[in-house]
């Protein structure tokens, strides 16, 4: 009998392991259709406004509204400065013309992340076959920093995904001012961020994140179920996209995870404190994590370590669907994970 080669065996060892954290999903459905309001609105013609939004409603009757609304200030310019249609459309055009350049420049051609995106809507209707493919829009917005949800560029709602990919532009980008888009922002400004953050968006539709009144370690362990859901849906992503996380950051959790959680247990022995500013310490978006080394950790802590937990908890309850370990109860999580790393 021919021994086979060391290689040989470590690739067949991981292909078997792949096989079984990556199920078969070519037979699933997903027709994803990315329709491109951006470049439908950027085509109108502004010497024929009238004639050209009624072109644009026939094509977009549910979201161009939408769009007005929410996610460009036509609305308010009609509505609170009493000015006609045809004024506020072609002032907001000439005033995003160049933005959405460089987004055309740069993203003229979506097909591989609508392929991507597609795969990704896969694996999602393979653990919860209820999920709708959504109707996928790409838009151009204006920068807005006060907007704490813009950095993520992925908005879902009512079966709908938006896309804003002004905020995809690469993290050089001249118009990420770095006083409003700090250096932790802009590093995920980055086109292989997109579907990552559509799947983000498309996950809180799937299982909602409803913790906000809920104690720190619930609140960890609930986060940490979005991220346990992003490695079913995008099982090849690096986890620093999932995250946000450098890979030297995400290096240092790993080799000091006995010690991160020894420091959480030190500063808040209560873990079921709801104290605000304790739960800011550790969950949300920031550099480094205050009760940590700043140069070496990151923000979001509490959300990695929830994902550390509820890991362990799958782990320990093999015959559990990945839907029946999101929905268990987050303190039941955290009771019966014993979480203890070294």
């Amino acid at each position: 009998m021919r021994l086979i080669s060391l290689t040989t065996a470590i690739f067949l060892l991981l292909s078997c392991s792949n096989s079984k954290s990556r199920p078969d999903v070519s037979g699933i459905a997903a027709d994803v259709r990315v329709q491109r309001f951006d470049q439908d609105f950027f085509a109108i013609d502004t010497t024929q406004t009238e004639a050209s939004l009624d072109k644009l409603y026939q094509k977009y009757p549910s979201f161009l509204p939408i769009y007005f609304e929410f996610f460009s200030p036509i609305n308010f310019i009609v509505q609170r400065q009493g000015r006609p249609y045809s004024d506020a459309i072609p002032e907001y055009y000439r005033n995003l013309r160049s933005l959405y350049d460089s987004v055309q420049k740069r993203f003229g051609d979506f097909t591989p992340y609508e392929k991507e995106l597609e795969q990704a809507l896969r694996y999602a209707k393979h653990y919860f076959p209820s999920t709708r493919i959504p109707a996928v829009f790409t838009t151009v917005e204006s920068l807005n920093p006060e907007n704490k949800d813009e950095i993520y560029g992925a908005l879902f709602f009512r079966d709908t995904l938006v896309i804003s990919l002004q905020m995809f532009l690469g993290k050089d980008f001249p118009a990420y001012d770095p006083s409003q888009y700090f250096d932790y922002l802009r590093r995920r400004f980055e086109p292989q961020y997109i579907v990552a953050n559509s799947m983000r968006a498309v996950s809180t539709g799937i299982y909602p994140d409803s913790s906000s009144e809920a104690t720190l370690i619930e609140q960890m362990i609930e986060k940490g179920k979005q991220w346990y859901l992003l490695d079913h849906f995008l099982p090849d992503t690096p986890d620093s996209i999932k995250t946000f996380f450098t890979q030297r950051q995400l290096d240092w959790c790993r080799a000091n995870e006995g010690n991160i959680w020894a420091e959480v247990l030190k500063n808040t022995p209560d873990l079921y404190v709801m104290d605000k500013e304790r739960i800011q310490n550790y969950l949300g978006e920031s550099p480094f994590t205050p009760d940590l080394p700043h140069e070496a950790s990151p923000g979001n802590i509490g959300q990695w370590i929830g994902w550390q937990i509820v890991k362990e908890f799958a782990e320990k309850n093999g015959s559990l669907s990945l839907e029946q370990v999101v929905k268990t109860p987050a303190k039941k999580i955290f009771q019966e994970a014993k979480y203890r790393p070294k």
